[in-house]
């Protein structure tokens, strides 16, 4: 039997996500009332509440904020945006016993953000994994347990319609 947690997970997860995203295989989970700091630390205790270990981050807003007056983009995006990597090596097994070329899913990430100009709204987003295999599953309910996890320990989560 599943946990309540997991179920509640599983029911609302199609909720969580604008079309346009879920589409493409991309979820978003809003985060408010938020603060970055807050969310990320509440992240990366997610992240190791599961065994796991993040590698240091990606620093996705300070490339774009370095790299947008050369390409003519004065406005920014992102107030603050990073991407955090990890690997479950159950999951990286499984997921590699099914199809070798499964390594192009792995490590796992969750990128944490705020837009500019819009304070108190933190953003998850992720990519799911390929495929319907048991090994794409366990990554995909991985993910979702983070991010409920991260939005349990950070603020109340908003379902994006």
């Amino acid at each position: 039997m599943k946990s309540l947690p997991a179920l509640f997970i599983m029911l609302l997860a199609p909720l969580l996500c604008p079309p346009q995203a879920c589409a493409e295989g991309l979820r978003e989970l809003e985060i408010q009332p938020a603060r970055y700091a807050d969310a990320r630390e509440a992240l990366v205790d997610a992240i190791e509440t599961e065994g796991l270990v993040p590698a240091p981050p990606s620093q996705f807003g300070d490339m774009l904020a370095r790299t947008g007056p050369a390409l003519d983009h004065r406005e920014p995006v992102y107030e603050e945006a990073e991407v955090l990597h990890f690997c479950s090596a159950r999951i990286a097994w499984q997921l590699a016993l099914e199809n070798p070329a499964n390594i192009a899913q792995c490590p796992l990430s969750m990128a944490i953000y705020t837009l500019a100009g819009r304070t108190g709204t933190v953003r998850l987003a992720w990519r799911q994994a390929a495929g319907d295999s048991p090994g794409a599953r366990a990554a995909n309910a991985l993910l979702e347990r983070i991010a409920h996890q991260t939005s349990e320990n950070a603020g109340r989560s908003a379902i994006r319609r």
